[in-house]
């Protein structure tokens, strides 16, 4: 009798520790949410899209100036967007959730590409707009902040961008500028 109580102890042990080990953590539930967000969301709002290699979703809307440079690393953009997060109602289904960051609808938002100021996925997104493109980016977590949750915006969140290029300033735009007001202002004959 001691033998079977003490067989049935161990196999019901072993069952409870493989049925605990196989509990997915916080994190891998994340992770699966946001695979599953990005698969609804594309599919309602994005059908058809193929993501990059990278993972990022870009659907452009406006294309923009088509007799323009591609924009590169080193370009000076200035951008209008809205980001917000990916949300999941009974009543709607998957939408566009809390808005997290705007540029605001009056000055618009500049940065160098290829910085560093922006997330990998503004990196990459950007290079594939034009001046005056309109797109919707779909940024992954891996390519955004990851696990680490930012200022509104848990972790493992997938982003969503609706983005505007107001302006592209690139090296040969600028350059000519400085190197017009440049001799004027430091010229030998101004200095003494």
């Amino acid at each position: 009798m001691r033998f079977k109580i003490f067989n049935l102890l161990l196999i019901l042990s072993l069952a409870g520790t493989a049925f605990y080990s196989c509990k997915k953590t916080t994190a891998q539930i994340e992770r699966d949410q946001e695979v599953d967000y990005i698969r609804r969301y594309t599919a309602k709002f994005l059908p058809g899209v193929i993501p990059t290699t990278s993972g990022l979703y870009y659907k452009e809307i406006v294309p923009g100036d088509i007799t323009a440079d591609s924009i590169r690393a080193g370009n000076l953009v200035k951008v209008f967007y809205k980001g917000y997060l990916i949300q999941d109602t009974l009543s709607l289904g998957i939408k566009n959730g809390v808005l997290f960051d705007t540029s605001g609808d009056y000055e618009p938002f500049s940065f160098t590409v290829g910085g560093g100021k922006v997330v990998v996925g503004w990196d990459e997104a950007i290079r594939l707009m034009k001046d005056g493109g309109e797109a919707i980016w779909v940024i992954p977590s891996k390519l955004a902040y990851s696990s680490q949750a930012q200022q509104g915006i848990p972790a493992y969140s997938p982003l969503i961008f609706h983005v505007w290029v107001y302006k592209v300033y690139r090296a040969t735009d600028v350059f000519p500028i400085i190197q017009k007001r440049s001799p004027g202002i430091l010229s030998p004959e101004i200095a003494k």
